[in-house]
């Protein structure tokens, strides 16, 4: 009985079901690219705080509760997907622990700045009680304030970063033209001593170079 024989004869539900765990297993691998989608959504969702904890402070002086001011501001239309999916994380938490824990379990979830103040506040005025309005409307305040500064100061620092590229890219884009230009070029860097370490030492240079200069122009928010 040859291989083909054998693969006919297999059991087609199990076959299906072979397929369907192995598809299952091999999903989570198919994903947006880490680093990026962890960017943009740490940017949505810092962008969104400000809007979140007005949202939250209107429902508590309206009279509701803070974790039903949380329930209604997941549910609420504008939130990016990804603070939406977070909240509905806390409000299941806080059910099932405490509103406390479960707040405290997404700063650790989300390593954030603006997410460990918003946090951080949320706790406080889930323990403490007494007016929370005030204190998390100023919260919304300063984090949109800081939020505008540092959108500010990466768009001003756009062009030394494109410089940045240029002054970076210079001296590989004279080699190339140079290798295109002088045949004898490549033959000299390559097979002898002095050329090699003319290489060696410019692309330890153009490394190092690079650095710096992304250290220089680098925006922290």
């Amino acid at each position: 009985m040859n291989a083909g024989s054998t693969e006919a004869r297999f059991p087609m539900g199990l076959w299906r079901r072979r397929r369907k765990a192995v598809a299952g297993a091999a999903r989570p691998e198919v994903r947006f690219p880490v680093g990026l989608g962890r960017r943009r959504a740490a940017a949505e969702v810092e962008a969104a705080l400000p809007d979140l904890l007005e949202r939250v402070a209107g429902e508590l002086r309206a009279g509701a509760s803070l974790l039903r001011a949380l329930a209604e501001a997941a549910g609420g239309a504008g939130l990016p997907e990804a603070l939406a999916a977070d909240l509905a994380r806390v409000v299941a938490r806080a059910d099932d622990g405490g509103l406390g824990p479960a707040l405290a379990a997404w700063a650790e979830d989300r390593p954030l700045p603006a997410v460990a103040a918003a946090a951080a506040a949320l706790e406080v005025a889930a323990g403490a009680g007494g007016p929370a309005a005030p204190a998390l409307e100023g919260l919304a305040a300063g984090l949109r304030d800081r939020h505008d500064a540092a959108g500010e100061v990466a768009a001003l620092s756009a062009q030394a970063r494109l410089s940045a590229v240029v002054v970076g890219a210079a001296p590989v884009a004279s080699l190339a033209l140079s290798l295109l230009a002088d045949r004898r070029v490549a033959p000299t860097l390559i097979g002898t001593g002095s050329g090699r370490a003319c290489l060696v030492t410019g692309t330890a240079l153009e490394a190092l170079a690079a650095l710096w200069m992304r250290r220089i122009v680098r925006c922290d928010a």
